[in-house]
Formats: structure tokens, C-alpha cells, sequence
């Protein structure tokens, strides 16, 4: 989870570290993760870019596929 917590902190518009929570079982693993966003930042835009920053990245440092990202946005700052 440590890894998927430092990719989702990974941008700017992310205003503080992410909650995260993830299960993997063998090779494939689910995530769910609750950003805050900064304003006036597109949100809808920010959560698309963190799915597919966290699928990409952790498979590309892990080997270890993410078949699905949840993501809520617990606040705005």
C-alpha cells in the first residue's frame, strides 16, 4: 500500500496523503482511494488521472496488476 499511497500523492492537485486500501490476491489487486483535491482543480479530471497513473505505475514497479481503482474525493481544499 505504500507504493499505491506515494503514486496517488504524485501530483499537485492532490492536497494531502491519500487514504488508501487495497487487496491483492496472487497477481491482481483492487484499490480504493480517498483524495482530497485542491481548488479550483477539475475533479472529475483529477480522479480519472489517478486511476490510471495507479494502474500504470504499480503495475510497471510491481509487476502486479490493479484490476480496479475506486476513487472518492473526501474533500475539497
Amino acid at each position: 500500500m505504500k507504493i499505491v499511497t506515494e503514486v496517488a500523492a504524485d501530483d499537485d492537485r492532490v492536497a494531502e496523503r491519500p487514504q488508501v486500501a487495497a487487496s491483492i490476491s496472487g497477481a491482481i489487486a483492487t484499490v480504493r482511494l480517498g483524495i482530497a483535491v485542491r481548488y479550483p482543480a477539475p475533479v472529475r479530471q483529477v480522479a480519472a488521472e489517478a486511476r490510471e497513473r495507479l494502474m500504470s505505475r504499480v503495475r510497471d514497479l510491481t509487476g502486479i496488476t490493479v484490476e480496479n481503482v475506486d476513487v472518492d474525493i473526501v474533500r475539497l481544499v
